[in-house]
Order: C-alpha cells, then structure tokens, then sequence
C-alpha cells in the first residue's frame, strides 16, 4: 500500500502554500446554474450621484459666465438698472440650478454608490445658494439703506 500523497507541512505562522478556496452556501439550484443576471449590476443611486454632480458643475458654469459677461453687458445696457436686472436673471439661473443639485445630492448621499460625487455635488450647490443669498440680501440692504 502506498501512503497518500499530503503537501509538505507548513511551518507556524506561514502562509500556505497552496490556495485554499472559501467554502460556498449552498445555492437553491444545481451547482452549475449561473448566477443571477442582476448580480454585476451596478446598485441604484450612481447615476444620481453623478447627476447631481453634473448639474451643480452646470450651476458653477453659468455663474462664470455671468460674472465674466459683466464687462461686456456693462456696455450693451443702458443703465444701472438693466445690468441689475441682467445680473439678478442670471443669478436666478444659477440658484435654481444649485437648488436642484442640492436637493439631488441629498437625496443620492443616502444611497449606497458614488457618495463621493454627491457630497461633491451638495458643497458646490450649498456654496453657491450660500453666495446668492447673501449678494441679494446685501444688495438689497444696500439700496433700503440709500433709498
């Protein structure tokens, strides 16, 4: 009778030598039936994330091109009133679009995926609701104030 043929023995505390696999549950199914088609699908909530992402980086882009304008629009309207009024419509767009990233990054935070572009997306949204608000509310203690 020949002994059965064992791998050498392993010294204390190193790695083995040959790779061992982890023990599976047993699947309701035969051993062979391939895993669900929904297994490597990526979890809802990344799209989302991303979307908020984009939109706020949207918000950011309008709000330069509105600040970069101002020269050019100091010198196509008539007077003070009509660049305020340029500024403020441009502002406005800016704000609606930071309150959309805003309420879409929190709403994505709470998901399981790509939390990181979520929380991107709610500190350039909140920054820049924070930015608008302030302008407008000093602005307009400014003109109460010299009126």
């Amino acid at each position: 009778m020949s002994e059965p043929h064992q791998p050498p023995a392993q010294p204390h505390g190193a790695p083995p030598q040959f790779p061992t696999a982890a023990p599976q549950p047993p699947s309701a199914g035969s051993a062979s039936a391939p895993a669900p088609a929904s297994a490597p699908a990526p979890a809802p909530g990344g799209s989302l994330g991303r979307v908020a992402f984009v939109i706020a980086l949207v918000a950011m882009g309008i709000g330069l091109v509105v600040t970069l304008s101002f020269p050019v629009a100091v010198r196509l309207f008539p007077g003070p009133s009509a660049i305020g009024v340029f500024g403020a419509i441009g502002n406005l767009f800016v704000l609606v679009a930071a309150v959309v990233a805003l309420i879409l990054g929190l709403m994505s935070v709470r998901r399981p995926r790509q939390q990181i572009l979520a929380g991107i997306a709610i500190g350039i949204s909140a920054s820049a609701i924070a930015g608008i608000v302030i302008s407008w509310v000093s602005n307009l203690v400014i003109a109460l104030t010299y009126s």
